[in-house]
């Protein structure tokens, strides 16, 4: 009774299930399907890229509209300012009050950082 594959309770060794020999594959039937899997996330990963340009554009498109309301809040003088919204009809409201529009822009201002750094997270946190 000095079998390998005997214990000595007379039982025998069962093999690991990652044992080629135990689930019955073989080294090229792993590496066909790990061509397969690599053909899936080559194509996922191209389609998170255009993902990802989309996410760039975004942010890039947030970014310039800061650095223009930046520019606007540095050169503003606070005298004769008009704030104009119109809507698709053609109705429009005008409002020339200082502080008002100093609210708004404000308003405007803080807004809009909080979706450019909730762009920029997304940028930075995203995996293609």
């Amino acid at each position: 009774m000095n079998d390998l594959n005997i214990k000595a309770n007379g039982l025998k060794k069962v093999n690991p299930a990652t044992d080629t020999k135990a689930n019955g594959k073989s080294e090229n039937s792993k590496l066909d399907a790990k061509a397969l899997i690599l053909d899936t996330t080559a194509e996922k990963r191209i389609k998170n890229l255009e993902n990802f340009q989309k996410l760039c554009a975004r942010h890039n498109y947030l970014k310039h509209k800061s650095d223009k309301l930046n520019s606007y809040l540095i050169g503003r003088d606070g005298l004769k300012e008009t704030l104009t919204i119109e809507c698709a009809e053609g109705e429009d409201f005008e409002i020339s009050n200082t502080a008002i529009i100093g609210e708004i822009l404000e308003l405007c201002q803080n807004k809009l950082f909080d979706l450019l750094e909730k762009s920029e997270k997304e940028v930075l946190e995203f995996k293609i």
